[in-house]
């Protein structure tokens, strides 16, 4: 079945930043991390790209959750789902994440052990929960009633003494077009409130795994696809030697002249790679090339 929902159709950050019908909570691009010691180079973002967008609320009720880690298999997927739709008071259904998308998705760096957790969770928390407060503060004025006389659950806003009244963050955000730019002192939700965080939930990137879809990138097959593999130098794991880079002697390329659909060997200093047509090829160039170091 076609997921329709407003959350679920590919955007840019342009797309994001114009759409109507919608709240966009955004941050400004920071600054490239501080080079590490023992760590491959950081990326740093790019601030012509504009503001980075973290969270957007639609206008039927669903919510965009950008965050810039991919899952490898640990389920972050699940947990920050977890945790937005925990600071909104939503299900985790109504919440779809977007990772390491880099057309839309916050410039957050390598997907390294726990840190999507630990640290880079943290301004999507911050995001929905400055957006609860957001949704909180307009039904408020619209219901006129103060805001601790609300409640809210399920993606709904009642008045408390009167349920009857009350305003679903879907009509909440119809109709305009709302950007808010991260506040870092949101008040976010106490551990001793919470419903969804800490509790055991199916893992959502599961069932295309048991199905077969197109999950990793390994699994894609596109028109005129071709295949890459890489001859690694003898001190593969090393990270530093003046060696590094220099000790590349000679290729011999007509060492797998005789297998079908070569289309390139590329070598830059250490760097040998083979592009072939075929997967399999590619497989046994990359074993048969003769390579001096």
């Amino acid at each position: 079945m076609t997921d329709r929902r407003r959350a679920s159709r590919p955007r840019t950050r342009a797309e994001f930043l114009s759409a109507e019908g919608v709240l966009v909570v955004v941050r400004e691009t920071p600054a490239a991390a501080a080079p590490a010691p023992g760590q491959p180079p950081a990326v740093p973002p790019n601030p012509t790209e504009g503001d980075e967008v973290l969270l957007a609320v639609w206008d039927d009720g669903s919510v965009s959750a950008l965050n810039g880690h991919v899952d490898l298999g640990t389920g972050i997927q699940t947990a920050l789902a977890q945790i937005v739709a925990e600071e909104l008071d939503l299900t985790l259904a109504c919440v779809k994440m977007v990772l390491g998308h880099t057309a839309a998705a916050p410039n957050q760096g390598a997907t390294i052990a726990s840190a999507s957790i630990q640290i880079h969770a943290q301004p999507l928390r911050l995001a929905a929960a400055q957006a609860r407060a957001w949704l909180l503060a307009r039904a408020a004025e619209q219901l006129g009633v103060p805001i601790d006389a609300l409640d809210v659950r399920l993606g709904i806003v009642r008045v408390r003494e009167e349920p009857a009244r009350h305003l679903s963050f879907a009509a909440l955000v119809a109709g305009q077009r709302t950007v808010l730019r991260l506040d870092t002192e949101a008040k976010t939700k106490r551990p001793e409130d919470y419903r969804i965080v800490g509790t055991a939930q199916p893992r959502v990137d599961i069932p295309a795994k048991l199905a077969g879809e197109l999950v990793f990138v390994h699994d894609m097959r596109l028109p005129g696809m071709l295949h890459g593999r890489v001859v690694r130098p003898p001190y593969a794991g090393a990270d530093h030697g003046e060696f590094i880079g220099n000790t590349l002697a000679s290729v011999d390329e007509a060492s797998i002249a005789h297998i079908p659909g070569i289309r390139a060997v590329v070598a830059i200093r250490d760097f040998v790679g083979i592009v072939a047509e075929r997967e399999e090829h590619a497989e046994q160039a990359m074993r048969e090339l003769r390579v001096q170091w």
